[in-house]
């Protein structure tokens, strides 16, 4: 199906394509409201270029009572696209969101379209491990603690050195770590939970819950500028700049977030998402053949456990 896009003219076989979950990179400072209405929009109008369905005929009976009365087809008017307009429009359309991304948080946005908006509850209720790339910049704090807020504090920060750094992401890390065996309702001394934890990993609750962080890794280190890579769930836009504003208070200085980039959303990363210069019927459609399959592998899940072993890139390898 990698080119099945370019042989279709027919606009309603192609209509019958657009059922399913594609991805695309959603850019910094766009409403996901906003994206749908791109994304409609250039279905409608690559849909109304492409062969519309023929309108349908009108039966006529000509002639009077005492003559012979003959029945013709016509075309009907009223099915005509000059009466009604294009065939294809925003309303015609349902489109929804897996995770609903914040304004400021760019990077991948699993959608689903028509038929597959039921597909992406499902993703959302499987309650996926998500990855994020998440800069910050020491010396300062701002009210929002992202870097466009009204500045509020100035700080040194001339101290700060990798490995300082480094020790306050894996203290962050361990106070999760002993957070998260309170989901599985064992006694966090007791032989189980460490046989449980030691043998598996740790644990994803299957119902909404306060953000947990999986692991914590810098990517970048240039002050004052740095780059983290956050492997959580639950998690929401402001809970990852307050994450950046408490990390420079528990280093004795301010930091500012300055950047959220959502690399992996469970088995889906920026290798799938389309770039906004391919949001258009032909990539949609070829985007749909790739993500519908993952998709029907994602299952609602109950609470269980996670194996975070084999961490690479940024994602979560292996996911029981």
């Amino acid at each position: 199906m990698a080119n099945l896009a370019r042989l279709v003219q027919y606009g309603p076989e192609a209509w019958n394509l657009l059922q399913g979950v594609f991805c695309v990179y959603k850019p910094a400072d766009m409403t996901v409201g906003y994206l749908r209405k791109v994304i409609i929009s250039n279905m409608c109008r690559d849909l109304n270029l492409l062969d519309p369905r023929p309108a349908t005929l009108h039966m006529a009976i000509e002639g009077s009572v005492g003559d012979k009365l003959v029945i013709t087809q016509r075309e009907n008017f009223a099915d005509n696209s000059l009466v009604l307009g294009p065939r294809y429009q925003a309303v015609d359309f349902k489109l929804s969101s897996a995770l609903h991304l914040h304004k400021n948080i760019s990077g991948v946005c699993v959608l689903g379209i028509n038929s597959g908006s039921k597909r992406t509850h499902t993703v959302r209720e499987a309650r996926l491990i998500r990855a994020y790339t998440v800069s910050g910049q020491f010396g300062r704090a701002t009210d929002t603690h992202f870097h466009d807020g009204k500045v509020v504090e100035k700080s040194r920060y001339t101290h700060m050195t990798r490995g300082k750094l480094l020790k306050a992401i894996m203290s962050i890390q361990s106070a999760h770590q002993h957070k998260a065996i309170n989901f599985l309702g064992l006694d966090p001394h007791s032989q189980e939970a460490y046989e449980a934890l030691s043998s598996e990993g740790l644990v994803r609750p299957a119902r909404n819950s306060p953000p947990m962080i999986y692991g914590l890794s810098i990517v970048d280190f240039d002050l004052p500028s740095f780059t983290l890579e956050v492997l959580c769930i639950n998690e929401t836009c402001d809970y990852l700049k307050l994450l950046i504003h408490d990390l420079g208070l528990q280093l004795k200085t301010s930091a500012v977030c300055t950047q959220v980039r959502c690399i992996r959303h469970g088995p889906w990363t920026l290798h799938h998402a389309l770039l906004r210069k391919h949001w258009s019927l032909e990539h949609i459609i070829n985007n749909i053949g790739v993500c519908n399959p993952m998709a029907k592998t994602v299952t609602p899940k109950v609470a269980s456990l996670v194996n975070t072993k084999n961490v690479n890139t940024g994602y979560l390898s292996n996911e029981k």
